[in-house]
């Protein structure tokens, strides 16, 4: 089962595969989507989660504070639903 992935505001959409990561399908999909560590510590794919739910595999890399601006750090995320992200650099 995938899900569909959309990034507001720039209103990109794109299906994530089962066991990959947010970022790994933008890319896979050509989305200039970015990165740079893929270890969740430069911050550079942090979007904003507007709806759905997303998992980590263990450690669990959000802080409190992240859990409650509700970040998501789409090289270790995984959806759990359909998503809309927003991410301001992110343009069609």
């Amino acid at each position: 089962m995938s899900f569909l992935v959309t990034i507001a505001p720039a209103q990109l959409s794109f299906t994530v595969k089962p066991d990959e990561t947010i970022l790994d399908a933008a890319l896979r999909n050509g989305i200039d989507f970015p990165n740079r560590c893929r270890q969740g510590v430069c911050t550079s794919c942090v979007c904003k989660l507007k709806s759905g739910e997303v998992r980590y595999s263990e450690p669990q890399p959000l802080t409190e504070l992240d859990k409650q601006q509700q970040f998501t750090y789409c090289c270790l995320a995984y959806p759990c639903t359909d998503l809309v992200l927003h991410h301001p650099f992110i343009q069609s």
